[in-house]
């Protein structure tokens, strides 16, 4: 027999007996539904409610943070049944279709969507709330941009005419919907002879998505210079801001920045949609032996540790979760940053502001004055930064900050450069991570080759065994013809033994450093990547593109 849920939570010791036979007793008179009325008394909430669902039904519990979803699905299942039955389909594995529902016990639903689908429906336990807003997103929202577009560009003449106000708000909340639907990060609009061309950066690449009349160019830069709150009389200098948007699609921050330019201005708004990117470091990519490694040091009282890599390879994205990992009550974190990218409860923020004098030195400076246990600085740029880190980390405080290098050995050369003296780095270095993002396969249309010879060379090279076959990228809608579909790290994790404190101290080249940190199990980015394809996340062609040169 099936337990009650009322008695799953009482034994999971989330009520008491009293608070069970209360609540049964308003079902009885109001007919609502036994979890609905602990959720409306506040006597269980929404985590330990689906704990105990999920106990019941035998249904896993949806990580909403990660979801991907397949927007095929979108267009095969209709909107009011997913409505009346509270379902959110999303993803497609062979004949397997995996759907969101608060409700694992509908029967009804699973029956008529395999019966739509032809698959097998596995149902994972999500809230109401975040089924609804999924519903409202992807099929209110998404299947309707690009029409509306279409359409205000039609109202204005295609391009003739004034531009109504009315329509310039629609037309920007739009292109950022758009954005967020699409998983992008960033959005450029930028000015041409005789058109505006509107792109989505996704998965790390820039996609052209709309071309826009040339009429529209300046209503668009002025409103969104508006929003984020910029100087509209001067287009001849760059501008930056921020926006906090409320749209069709969710609400989160933005980061602006305007560019001059012979045609215009171009405008780059970075998405910064703190939930998809800042959570558990095990969803990062880290190899398990790396993980650990890393989990190791920032769990350590005091030290320096570094995260290096080019513009965008996820450096601000690992020091954020690790911040998370090791944040609570009981220690106090701050930030440093140029500028802030995500808000974290809990933590002290602060943006540096060079105008008003408050530079990464000084602002360093008076953070050590308020009795901080971490310090997350958002990047080394000088030898005064440097050696404040440094000194900070040798006196009991953990510090973490970003480099701009292409491999972890290439810090340590850097920070000797902007003059740090060596024995200081020596002894306040704990580890250096050097990251990059690979783009993962998309399951639904890679197929597997045979490795070529010369590819196979690249695997004896790295000290693998090569592989028989490797997943090849095609494309379909569900990637958008592009092959791939999300993202994930390769990690080159060094950690600052007594060996190479030594070499440090001795003014060590790069490529002696570089052996004594494999020789003490460290594995270099290329490496990583090759494992990552031969785990079939990725293909030799993604793997040469971003880590042949690391």
């Amino acid at each position: 027999m099936k337990k009650r849920i009322g008695d799953i939570l009482t034994e999971m010791g989330f009520i008491d007996n009293v608070q069970l036979e209360m609540a049964l007793s308003e079902t009885k008179k109001t007919g609502a539904m036994l979890g609905d009325i602990l959720l409306r008394l506040d006597w269980v909430t929404e985590e330990q409610l689906q704990m105990a669902i999920g106990v019941q039904s035998g249904a896993q519990i949806l990580d909403t943070e990660s979801v991907k979803v397949d927007y095929e699905l979108i267009t095969k299942i209709p909107q009011k049944f997913v409505s009346s039955h509270g379902i959110f389909p999303f993803e497609k594995e062979g004949t397997v279709l995996k759907a969101a529902t608060a409700n694992p016990f509908d029967v009804v639903a699973k029956d008529e969507l395999s019966r739509m689908t032809g698959c097998r429906v596995e149902t994972f336990i999500a809230s109401k709330e975040w089924v609804s807003k999924a519903i409202e997103l992807y099929y209110k929202t998404a299947l309707t941009i690009d029409n509306d577009i279409e359409s205000i560009i039609h109202t204005a003449g295609l391009g003739e005419g004034e531009f109504e106000e009315s329509n310039v708000v629609m037309l920007f909340n739009l292109l950022i919907d758009k954005g967020y639907v699409l998983g992008a990060s960033d959005i450029h609009i930028v000015p041409d002879t005789n058109l505006v061309r509107v792109y989505y950066r996704i998965d790390g690449v820039l996609n052209q998505q709309y071309l826009l009349p040339k009429s529209f160019q300046q209503s668009i830069v002025t409103r969104c210079k508006i929003m984020a709150d910029m100087d509209i009389s001067n287009p001849n200098i760059p501008h930056d801001g921020r926006i906090n948007y409320l749209g069709g699609a969710a609400q989160f921050d933005m980061r602006v920045s305007t560019f001059p330019t012979q045609l215009g201005e171009t405008v780059v708004m970075r998405l910064l949609i703190y939930s998809k990117v800042v959570g558990d470091l095990e969803r990062l990519g880290f190899e398990k032996e790396d993980l650990a490694r890393f989990l190791k040091n920032i769990r350590r009282p005091y030290g320096l540790i570094l995260s290096t890599g080019p513009t965008g390879s996820g450096k601000t994205t690992t020091l954020y979760s690790a911040l998370m990992t090791i944040n609570s009550s009981h220690v106090n974190s701050m930030t440093i940053e140029d500028p802030i990218e995500y808000v974290i409860p809990t933590i002290r923020q602060t943006a540096v502001n060079p105008k008003a004098g408050l530079t990464f030195e000084n602002a360093f400076r008076a953070a050590m004055r308020q009795d901080p246990d971490i310090i997350l600085v958002g990047e080394i740029r000088d030898q005064e930064t440097a050696e404040l880190a440094m000194r900070a980390s040798i006196t009991g405080h953990l510090v973490l900050s970003t480099l701009h290098t292409n491999d972890a050995a290439s810090a340590i050369n850097r920070l000797l450069d902007l003059g740090v003296n060596a024995n200081i780095v020596a002894s306040s270095l704990t580890m250096i991570v050097a990251q990059r993002l690979l783009r993962k396969i998309c399951p639904h249309c890679s197929t597997m080759v045979p490795t070529g010879s010369e590819d196979k060379k690249a695997f004896v090279r790295n000290g693998l065994e090569p592989p028989v076959e490797l997943p090849k990228a095609n494309g379909c809608d569900n990637c958008r013809q592009s092959g791939y579909r999300g993202r994930t790290g390769i990690y080159e994790v060094l950690e600052v033994d007594r060996a190479i404190e030594e070499l440090i101290f001795n003014g060590a080249l790069h490529s002696t450093i570089e052996d004594a940190a494999i020789k003490s199990g460290t594995s270099l980015l290329l490496k990583q990547a090759l494992k990552k394809a031969v785990n079939g996340e990725t293909s030799l062609e993604e793997v040469f593109r971003v880590a042949a040169y690391a």
